[in-house]
């Protein structure tokens, strides 16, 4: 296995800029895409490289929950009802949820 750097710090860059019970607007999409835009881009270098077996599953993991936000964010904007936080919070919950474990993780390698 190839020793890959990466740490906490590495991961604010990809933060969601959203919180519970925002409005989910075009803003709010626009900081989504960008922030799986450069963890997809991150992911995959990372992935690419030979990562050891359980942070490649965190990064899949958490690559996916970005995905699945930005989607249901998309959909929420497309529909106009932006009001509609309720639309994105199990999505949102599932990003917490993963970004939790890599954050986790990523601390307990020091």
């Amino acid at each position: 296995m190839t020793k890959v750097s990466i740490n906490i710090a590495d991961l604010q860059p990809m933060s969601l800029g959203y919180e519970e019970g925002e409005y989910v607007t075009r803003e709010v999409l626009q900081r989504a895409e960008k922030a799986y835009q450069y963890f997809h881009s991150k992911y995959l270098e990372l992935v690419a490289s030979g990562v050891e077996p359980e942070l490649r599953d965190l990064l899949i993991g958490h690559d996916a929950s970005l995905e699945d936000f930005v989607g249901r964010v998309r959909q929420v904007v497309k529909s106009g009802y932006y009001y509609d936080n309720m639309g994105v919070f199990s999505v949102y919950l599932e990003y917490n949820d993963t970004y939790a474990e890599l954050r986790d993780y990523l601390n307990s390698r020091g």
